[in-house]
């Protein structure tokens, strides 16, 4: 997890099951050849197929595939960190992205909270001068920062924001790491602009981060990585304080962004929430259904492509809510209603109990269903509710049951 150097060798293997993130394997010296240390650097990343995105299962769910991974062969350049303060720091990071990985695996907020303790830890071990302080910075930002997005009532995203421009100065323009840097600094600070006011010096400051030639050359995945970032911010622009002109030309061009080759490239669900939420502010301002149907078919393959608990998918689903909700009480079809309560169930799931956008979904969830109690009568409604309880607890009941035969220690 921790130091960088030069690419020697890059390839791509595909594979069903990977979580996404960067991992470093380390080699011992001479076992591949080399004098010093060699380490494999994996980057994942998700190509959306439009023929193999979405492959049933046997339980109904859904899985996403394949998953591509860019390997480089690095040589370290960190040496030999054999010292008490490596020690305590490698020790440290390792235990932090273990825990790290647990929380992408099973979203326990325990994983998250030991997560930031130990990266915080090796943050306190790490000198002003040892030479892996930089990735010691990115990985505190990058957990406080997943903590915000799930609590965002702290100051995590404050320090988040520090931290990643503490790593950025320690990474000079021309290092390998310095994109990576820039971009996690700017979509944070998107974040920061999207839910703080839309300060338009924010704007101008991811701008500048993510227009520097040097680190982000043409047909790079890290120069498709700040289009998107720059695209997501000018449509935050546009719809917040847009003329209609304006956002029919970002309808047009999201539309042209949401297909763009490579097919099924690792961006494209961002892309397709970009233009989705387009066409719902355009529906606002000009009451087109044709907006609405395209918002609505625009969100379900956006869905269709992100996992069951990526943090993207709230997003989705309140504009998906929103827009059908909409369409219900123009057309008054049960059917949408059903689709609302099925929606508001999934984010209830998702969201957790101290998140500031779960009383949203709880009261949205109470009117979906005093909704469809007026229209069926309660006598029907309750009797379908009491089934879909019974449908629920077998499916509980399974779930455990495969939890203590694979792994007993998970229901302690």
């Amino acid at each position: 997890m921790l130091g960088n150097g030069e690419a020697l060798y890059t390839s791509e293997i595909c594979s069903e099951e990977l979580v996404g993130g960067t991992y470093l394997i380390t080699f011992p010296s001479g076992e591949l050849g080399t004098a010093a240390p060699a380490s494999l650097l994996i980057t994942l990343g998700r190509w959306y197929s439009n023929n193999l995105a979405v492959v049933p299962s046997s339980d109904d769910s859904n899985v996403i595939g394949p998953v591509y991974a860019h390997a480089h062969w690095l040589m370290i350049h960190c040496g030999q960190l054999d010292s008490e303060e490596s020690s305590v720091l490698i020790r440290e990071t390792d235990l932090g992205q273990e825990a790290l990985l647990r929380y992408h695996n099973e979203y326990r907020r325990q994983d998250l909270e030991n997560t930031i303790q130990h990266f915080e830890r090796a943050w306190h071990s790490c000198s002003l001068t040892h030479r892996c302080r930089a990735v010691v910075l990115v990985n505190l930002a990058k957990a406080k920062f997943i903590n915000y997005q799930i609590d965002p009532t702290g100051t995590n995203l404050d320090k988040s924001i520090e931290l990643y421009r503490q790593a950025l100065d320690l990474r000079c323009p021309g290092r390998p790491d310095r994109a990576a840097t820039l971009l996690q600094l700017a979509q944070t600070l998107l974040f920061r602009y999207e839910n703080q006011g839309y300060k338009e010096s924010i704007a101008d400051e991811i701008t500048e981060l993510l227009t520097e030639p040097q680190d982000f050359p043409d047909d790079s995945h890290e120069r498709r990585a700040a289009d998107l970032v720059l695209e997501t911010l000018k449509r935050y622009r546009v719809i917040n304080s847009g003329t209609s002109a304006e956002l029919d030309d970002l309808v047009r061009k999201l539309n042209h962004s949401a297909v763009l080759p490579p097919d099924g490239y690792f961006d494209r669900p961002q892309r397709l929430i970009n233009l989705s939420t387009a066409l719902w502010r355009r529906y606002e301002k000009h009451g087109k259904l044709s907006d609405l149907d395209h918002l609505l078919e625009t969100n379900k393959q956006a869905l269709q492509l992100l996992p069951g608990r990526h943090p993207d998918r709230g997003s989705c689903l309140r504009i998906l809510g929103t827009a059908l909700w909409r369409l219900f009480e123009i057309r008054g079809d049960i059917s949408d209603l059903k689709k609302l309560i099925a929606i508001a169930e999934e984010a209830l799931q998702l969201i957790p109990e101290e998140h500031p956008e779960r009383p949203y979904w709880v009261t949205n969830s109470t009117n979906y269903l005093a909704e469809m109690s007026e229209r069926l009568g309660d006598t029907a409604f309750v009797a379908q509710k009491y089934d879909e309880a019974i449908v629920q607890y077998s499916q509980a009941i399974v779930t455990v049951n495969s939890l203590i035969t694979h792994n007993p220690r998970d229901c302690l």
